[in-house]
């Protein structure tokens, strides 16, 4: 009976390092500068794929020690101004082909939660999102749950990133 009993508060005990270890090791891997490698959405009824910044996307993610992040990612297929002053058409293409946020961030498991302080896209300022995480080895991946695009359409987006530092 006293073996069970100190069997089973060992047991007890070991999980539990592991799992919070296991947290605290995300969130040190998490830390650094990811540079953008993929983005892709995917319609959840038709399984339909599109990547809306193009199949090879430029841009960075930053996560600090302390809690904050930084991006921007610009489409693979951009095209510059014809003049100095970009028309209003091109500054529209322009906005329409990038992204960029900041704010502040926090694990819960391998759960991402981010509430942007700042945006490219006025809505998502002051919101909080959730996202998947998984890193392995120097590829991290973000999956959103379900969510609905401009048109309705019910989508999940996957990025994936490189360690860069």
């Amino acid at each position: 009976m006293k073996y069970t009993l100190i069997s089973s508060a060992a047991l007890a005990f070991l999980l539990t390092w592991f799992q919070a270890t296991t947290a605290e090791d995300l969130a040190s891997q998490l830390v650094g500068v990811w540079k953008w490698n993929s983005h892709m959405l995917k319609e959840v009824a038709t399984g339909k794929v599109t990547y809306p910044f193009g199949e090879k996307p430029t841009g960075h993610l930053i996560y600090t020690k302390g809690g904050h992040l930084v991006f921007a990612v610009a489409g693979d297929n951009r095209k510059a101004p014809v003049a100095a002053a970009a028309t209003d058409a091109e500054r529209v293409n322009l906005f329409n082909t990038m992204a960029a946020a900041s704010g502040s961030y926090k694990l819960e498991g391998n759960t991402l939660v981010v509430t942007y302080e700042g945006s490219w896209n006025q809505s998502w300022t002051g919101t909080t999102q959730k996202r998947q995480v998984e890193i392995t080895g120097n590829k991290l991946t973000i999956t959103s749950a379900p969510t609905k695009d401009p048109d309705g359409k019910e989508i999940i987006f996957v990025v994936t990133y490189d360690r860069l530092e």
